[in-house]
């Protein structure tokens, strides 16, 4: 055999010589081949040995080669196939290709070589069945036509026949009586439609079974449908991607928009939900969504003996595939089956039914999802985000003067909503205000922040906002990251006004402006306390006065007075009792626009004439038109652009740092090996020390010993206690 290969390369290379030096015929590129091809005639070869790399069938006439690898054979014909076509049979476009097996979609035989492939479908032609002639349908009804739902053409059947066969698409019996419709069918496949159902039934749908991909109509072997779990053959909506197959009976089914009707497919169970009266069950049935009896109300239950899966029919509409929840703003939720999970609001561990957001992990369970909320008008019970009990409409007189408020810490006297039982309440316009339960904010970037309620009684402690840097006791909600220990006021959690155009030239991100904080900070730049006026990057813990950035002007006019103010340092001699109060935080230091208490180690604008003090935040309209684009905003090629240049400026840098995270994160990985490697290595080291260790301890032990027994021997047993108190 190595012999008739030797042979046959040699001979591929006398042709490729002779193809070189003659030039017959110049060697073009085929898409199905790396090399390019060249004609040559079969009595070159060895073609005895030799079958078309496509069609499988033996080298004659005129055929393609390949001059590099020797192994690529082509007929004529063969490499002149079209690359793409288009066939009744499938939707999508068909590619030809070469495997080396594959069951052809039409006929159900095994293949090899060339196909005619949909990848995205998993779908293959032999190359003769997608070149078979199709036949055009003229009218409405003619005797013999092709469609898509059979490979075979279907003859028309008219209805007075006697043939009793159900319909390939609605599972009914095509003929009841001699004035029912018209079908189709092959009689060889005993393959049988009716004409209606023909028309109706659509080549590709999207279905809430599975959302990712479209799902395409194909006739298949034996399956097993992702509705029923009954396995079935012939049409079923699949997606070749991912394996999934639905029957025609579970993929057509009425789902919870159609009116009245008896069975149905629900996103919320696998199986066909029937209706139900529900004096059938009595009290034994729940329903799934709402946890309440099926006594009153008609409900669907699964179609299965062996599921006990039951839903109201008010809560079957309810239950959407995808809906907006004021808990969770950022993303939509989907419904999805079968989880074990802890609800976000209510904490409480669900196996079942859930409403999750993949991307952000969060998951509401369907009771809580159903409850109103306070966007529901006129609702006296509503379920909130902060916290896990329903809140109940009350009214001030009848719980006293001490109800206070958790967000925001005032009393409550006007109708709130409250849970007596965890003496938790809040204002109607609170309960408006705070509807996130979780939240992605600029100022920690990292994690998301929960809304969190406060502790149980035995805990009281205060924590300290890390936004205006408060303390504040247990009682009042606040967005909390646990793993950082991160804290935000309710308040605080609201955007802050940030120069749009306004960087610092020694920090990248955007600062935020503070108009006051209630513990003073360290400005970066000066080193002095910031605690009014100035700007903050939270996430970085930066921090910069205003009069600290060099574009700031530090003399300026001001409309409530006449003379110009100069960056001044405070405090002033003049306004303190004396020398040795100069620390003394009972001295009252106040701004003259704003006749305000403030921070006296801050500097100020000052008129030394008139001894007028301005503090920073009292005249920064003044200051914010010269905190445009300037040097400290300049970069390696220029001023940063504006519109469409500032943009693709961003995305540039937002498409780098992207780079450098995948970048720091394989090295991350590769450092995590390097440790793990070290530390198995450790390991055996520790055991190994600890080997030797309890070797020199056996034979400190035994030397011990052996002196012991040797003292004793010299002194002739007299005085054992002594001759160890000798031992060295």
């Amino acid at each position: 055999m190595d012999e008739i290969f030797m042979a046959i390369e040699k001979s591929c290379k006398e042709v490729a010589l002779e193809w070189s030096t003659k030039e017959k015929m110049r060697g073009f590129d085929h898409f199905l081949h790396e090399h390019p091809l060249n004609f040559c005639d079969t009595h070159s070869l060895l073609k005895e040995f030799l079958n078309c790399s496509g069609c499988g069938e033996g080298l004659s006439g005129l055929i393609c080669a390949c001059s590099t690898c020797y192994n690529f054979f082509l007929h004529k014909s063969c490499a002149e196939l079209p690359r793409e076509i288009q066939n009744f049979f499938h939707p999508c476009p068909l590619l030809l290709n070469i495997l080396n097996s594959y069951t052809c979609n039409a006929c159900f035989k095994e293949g090899s070589g060339f196909t005619y492939r949909c990848v995205k479908c998993d779908f293959d032609m032999h190359v003769k069945c997608a070149q078979r002639p199709t036949i055009q349908s003229q009218g409405d009804e003619e005797e013999l036509i092709q469609h898509f739902t059979h490979w075979h053409p279907l003859k028309l059947v008219p209805p007075n026949n006697h043939l009793e066969v159900g319909c390939a698409i609605c599972n009914k019996l095509c003929f009841v009586n001699a004035s029912d419709t018209s079908a189709y069918g092959c009689q060889d496949c005993n393959f049988f439609v009716h004409h209606s159902c023909m028309i109706d039934i659509p080549r590709q749908i999207n279905h809430f079974f599975h959302r990712s991909c479209p799902l395409v109509l194909l006739t298949k072997k034996p399956y097993q449908c992702e509705g029923c779990d009954e396995a079935s053959s012939g049409l079923a909506f699949c997606c070749g991607k991912c394996k999934f197959q639905l029957d025609v009976k579970c993929a057509l089914l009425p789902t919870v928009e159609s009116k009245d009707a008896e069975k149905i497919q629900h996103p919320a169970h696998k199986h066909p939900l029937a209706l139900h009266e529900s004096k059938e069950f009595g009290t034994a049935v729940r329903c799934r969504a709402c946890g309440e009896h099926c006594l009153l109300d008609p409900c669907f239950g699964c179609s299965k003996i062996s599921c006990t899966f039951f839903l109201h029919r008010k809560c079957v509409v309810e239950l959407q595939p995808e809906i907006h929840h004021p808990f969770h703003s950022l993303h939509p939720l989907t419904l999805l089956r079968d989880l074990s999970y802890q609800c976000k609001v209510c904490y409480e561990d669900v196996l079942g039914l859930a409403y999750c957001c993949v991307q952000c992990k969060f998951q509401l369970d369907v009771k809580c999802t159903l409850f109103p909320t306070i966007e529901s008008k006129d609702a006296d019970k509503i379920l909130h985000c902060a916290h896990k009990h329903p809140l109940a409409l009350c009214d001030s007189k009848e719980l006293g003067d001490e109800v206070r408020c958790r967000a925001c810490a005032k009393s409550c006297f006007a109708p709130f909503f409250g849970c007596t039982e965890c003496n938790f309440f809040l204002h109607r316009s609170c309960a408006v205000e705070v509807q996130e339960k979780e939240i992605h904010h600029p100022f920690h970037p990292l994690h998301a922040l929960t809304l969190s309620s406060p502790l149980p009684l035995p805990h009281h402690k205060t924590f300290q906002c890390s936004s205006c840097l408060g303390l504040d006791d247990w009682f009042l909600l606040r967005y909390r990251c646990a793993k950082c220990d991160f804290e935000l006021h309710i308040d605080c959690s609201k955007p802050k006004v940030t120069i749009p155009d306004f960087k610092y030239e020694r920090h990248i991100h955007y600062l935020s402006y503070f108009d006051n904080t209630l513990a003073p900070v360290e400005c970066n730049i000066c080193h002095e306390h910031a605690q009014t006026g100035f700007f903050r990057c939270v996430a970085c813990a930066f921090n910069i006065h205003i009069y600290c950035i060099r574009s700031t002007p530090k003399t300026i006019k001001h409309q409530r007075h006449l003379h110009p103010l100069t960056v001044t340092k405070s405090p002033f001699q003049y306004e303190m009792i004396s020398s040795e109060h100069a620390n003394c935080s009972n001295d009252e230091f106040y701004c003259d626009v704003c006749e305000k208490r403030r921070y006296k180690f801050e500097s100020v604008y000052y008129c030394p004439e008139c001894k007028f003090i301005a503090e920073v935040r009292c005249v920064i309209s003044e200051l914010l038109p010269s905190l445009t684009i300037s040097e400290e905003q300049t970069t390696e090629k220029g001023t940063v652009g504006s519109g469409n240049e500032g943009s693709s400026a961003v995305e540039e840098t937002i498409g780098n740092l992207n780079d450098q995270i995948a970048k720091s994160k394989q090295e991350r990985k590769a450092l995590k090996k390097e440790v793990e490697k070290h530390r198995e290595i450790l390991k055996g080291l520790e055991e190994e020390l600890e080997q030797k260790n309890w070797e020199v301890r056996k034979l400190k032990t035994d030397c011990f010993l052996y002196k012991y027994r040797l003292s004793l021997d010299m002194k002739g047993h007299e005085n054992p206690t002594k001759a160890s108190a000798d031992l060295p």
